[in-house]
């Protein structure tokens, strides 16, 4: 793999925590948008952001990444407030969908897709049923589409469309929540799962304690977690890991053990603010509203 397009919502984060407040550019397709080109990748976006922000864009072309930016009134915003139990999240506001089309414009010179939905329609399910049939690699981020947004809370579910993003997918990666929500929607377990829907290797995240990556028919393997000190912002991190763990993998060869420590580096890196750093995603107060 040489060239990836990434696809999903560049958003505007408002996160809370311990007290702090950092106004963010966020979103999957930023974050992973971002590792991919540090492991000097070809890296192309698609998204849909409000015309009169999309001086936020800026943050991904300056590192070289091509972006084809959609129509949409509005763009993605959350508000996300994090605690030593978990994280609350709020969505006031959600940019229009990503369309076949636009992911079209960007699939063609690329070898590799890694979607990361926001949320159950931020990327047209059509575009599962294509890449279902294309023998381009995909990575899926099943956040998106394991969460709903009710009233503007952010809160678990299944989508209707996981099935066909699942078929759509060669790597996943799920945190241990969301895997639970998988499993409970599907009725099977992840080893059922990648058979049913042809899977190659599924990533299970699980923070400070580490995580598994399940191989098709080549068993589990373990990785430790990675110290993250001082823990500045977890937001992003998961975006990180399954980007790593995907350049690792396909660009440069190394062999999934290898991957996943590699993988859980950067992920604790970025947690301490020291890889994709605060500074460097901070948007203007006049993106507060």
């Amino acid at each position: 793999m040489h060239a990836v397009a990434v696809v999903g919502s560049v958003a505007i984060d408002r996160n809370i925590i311990s007290g702090r407040t950092l106004l963010k550019v966020g979103g999957a397709a930023t974050y992973a948008g971002l590792t991919y080109r540090r492991h000097e990748l070809a890296t192309c976006i698609a998204c849909n952001v409000e015309q009169a922000e999309a001086a936020i864009l800026a943050v991904l072309l300056r590192e070289g990444i091509q972006v084809c930016n959609g129509r949409t009134a509005h763009t993605t915003r959350f508000v996300n407030r994090v605690r030593a139990d978990g994280r609350t999240q709020w969505a006031p506001s959600l940019a229009a969908p990503i369309r076949w089309h636009q992911i079209a414009s960007v699939a063609e010179g690329v070898d590799g897709i890694h979607l990361g939905p926001l949320h159950p329609e931020d990327i047209d399910p059509q575009a599962y049923l294509r890449l279902a049939a294309s023998p381009k690699l995909v990575a899926l981020d099943v956040q998106g589409l394991v969460r709903r947004v009710s009233r503007g809370r952010v809160v678990p579910g299944a989508s209707e469309h996981l099935p066909a993003a699942l078929q759509a997918a060669d790597i996943v990666k799920a945190d241990q929540s969301e895997l639970e929500v998988i499993l409970a929607a599907c009725g099977q377990g992840i080893d059922a799962l990648m058979d049913r829907f042809d899977i190659d290797e599924w990533i299970v995240t699980s923070g400070r304690r580490g995580g598994t990556i399940h191989v098709r028919g080549g068993g589990c393997c373990a990785y430790e977690a990675a110290p993250a000190v001082p823990a500045v912002d977890p937001t992003g991190a998961g975006d990180v890991f399954l980007a790593a763990y995907a350049a690792a993998r396909c660009h440069q060869g190394q062999p999934v053990a290898a991957a996943g420590r590699h993988a859980a580096r950067l992920s604790a890196e970025h947690v301490a603010g020291a890889y994709i750093t605060p500074a460097a995603l901070e948007v203007s107060r006049r993106h507060a509203r």
